[in-house]
């Protein structure tokens, strides 16, 4: 097993209850990215609004995830 720190995007509060109290997640060895979003229940199509980003890196879905690793949301900002 492996823990990653997922700070979770705006309005994605109600999935806290699935993340410790330091906002760690346990996954199974040999963990991807898609499966912090399927543990958090976003949709792809949420997903591709935003960035997505593995101890700081853009990454795409089928990065592997490894103890410690930190995952982070950031949404796409328009302007006009």
């Amino acid at each position: 097993m492996i823990k990653v720190r997922v700070m979770l995007p705006p309005g994605w509060g109600r999935k806290r209850k699935i993340l410790d109290e330091r906002y760690w997640l346990e996954l199974s060895d040999g963990a991807k990215l898609s499966d912090v979003l399927s543990a958090i229940s976003m949709p792809k199509l949420a997903a591709r609004a935003m960035f997505v980003a593995v101890n700081g890196a853009l990454s795409k879905t089928d990065a592997p995830l490894h103890d410690g690793d930190s995952v982070s949301f950031f949404p796409v900002v328009h302007g006009g």
